[in-house]
């Protein structure tokens, strides 16, 4: 179970060794999975020559994403949650070194690819409950929010270096790099991982249906059901999820003389203030005014988009502007489910956290879509203050809301 550690801050956690061990395997996997992340949409481009492609890849990825529901049942049920990653890294190692492999030797088709990457996503289900419940059994209560603010900081900075070395590989090495760097990095996690005991708690014996029951009637409990009522108002967050990435890559390409340079370097800033922001909600530990840090951040993140509207072209304002927007956004996420580990049964951890991941997941997908088409007729500036408005609504209307505002642990 938790181990004890001497002192409160971060360094309590950083000692406990099998936390220690269990962030250096999901950096390890992140990093590698953001460097195949920004190689497979090229990757699909080159192989097609149509975005079409591109857009399927992503269709099937986050079709898959949504359904993380499905592994919540099979993780809590698990004696030692160690045994997802020592499957799945694997397996999903065979299936992008086999991606690279074909590309290699000229004989990856377009149906190998989309079946890869659907491989890959429903694997990815497993893995990624399994890692939101481990922070809970590895650390004490206490801890749990300094736990997950470390692990947000640990997972943008493994997606920066990701996106950094996988850029590069596309570059000087070929899209088939990032396939092989992903393969050997999830070897690295799964041999990290390897002496990391995760113990599940004890439970009594039930029915897997029984367990799956249990999981989705567990949203519906309380007065007023508080967890529906929470995760209804993070899928609203989650509505503006793909908004900063998409506004980053529209301004690089109509607001500055140098796209690339531009795109790369708000890029970076967005992910730096990312990590900014998990470690600051690490070391802060808001974790008796959840609901106003909440509500507050959604608010600096609408007012830093507008900021970042009104400084292009101006590059280095811009970069501080999106550093902010990053800073921001990261915030949400953390809290949310740091309070889903803190307030629900150890054993019962993976079923609650993939459960809730379907409202925000169906709405990122649907955001994502929604700002898409609103790009096709309005400019980038207004689409800016569109996405601006929205997050200061949403963020006001969150912390006008009572079950919000009493979300402490």
């Amino acid at each position: 179970m938790a181990e004890s550690a001497a002192g409160t801050g971060l360094r309590s956690v950083l000692a406990n060794r099998r936390f220690a061990l269990w962030l250096a395997s999901e950096f390890s996997g992140i990093l590698g999975y953001s460097a195949w992340s920004i190689s497979v949409l090229w990757l699909a481009y080159q192989i097609s020559g149509t975005l079409l492609v591109s857009a399927l890849v992503l269709l099937v990825q986050y079709g898959f994403y949504a359904i993380t529901f499905i592994a919540g049942p099979f993780v809590d049920r698990l004696p030692d949650k160690r045994t997802v990653y020592l499957v799945t890294y694997p397996l999903e190692a065979v299936a992008a070194a086999t991606v690279g492999v074909a590309l290699a030797t000229g004989h990856l088709t377009v149906p190998l690819l989309l079946g890869a990457v659907a491989v890959m996503a429903l694997l990815e289900d497993f893995w990624w409950t399994a890692s939101n419940t481990v922070p809970r059994i590895l650390v004490g209560k206490d801890q749990v929010l300094r736990a997950n603010g470390l692990a947000t900081a640990s997972g943008s900075s493994g997606s920066l270096a990701g996106y950094s070395v996988g850029a590069a590989l596309i570059i000087f090495v070929g899209v088939s790099g990032g396939a092989f760097l992903f393969a050997g990095l999830l070897a690295i996690a799964a041999l990290l991982v390897l002496p990391v005991s995760i113990p599940s708690p004890p439970a009594p014996a039930s029915r897997l249906g029984s367990d799956f029951r249990e999981g989705w009637g567990m949203l519906a409990k309380g007065p007023g059901r508080p967890l529906l009522q929470i995760g209804a108002l993070f899928a609203v967050n989650g509505f503006f999820l793909g908004a900063p990435a998409l506004l980053i890559t529209l301004f690089s390409n109509r607001g500055f003389s140098d796209p690339s340079h531009a795109y790369g370097l708000l890029f970076t800033a967005y992910v730096v203030g990312a990590v900014a922001g998990g470690l600051t909600v690490s070391h802060t530990n808001p974790r008796h005014s959840l609901g106003r840090w909440m509500a507050l951040s959604m608010v600096g993140e609408g007012a830093a988009v507008a900021l970042a509207v009104l400084v292009v072209p101006q590059l280095l304002p811009s970069i501080a502007a999106w550093f902010a927007v990053g800073l921001a956004s990261s915030v949400p996420p953390t809290l949310f489910y740091a309070y889903l580990q803190a307030t629900t049964p150890p054993g019962a951890i993976g079923r609650v956290v993939s459960n809730m991941y379907l409202l925000p997941g169906i709405a990122s997908a649907f955001g994502a879509l929604a700002f898409g088409t609103f790009a096709l007729g309005l400019s980038p500036g207004m689409l800016g203050y569109l996405v601006a408005v929205g997050l200061v609504g949403a963020g006001v209307a969150s912390g006008s809301v009572p079950v919000v505002r009493r979300m402490r642990f």
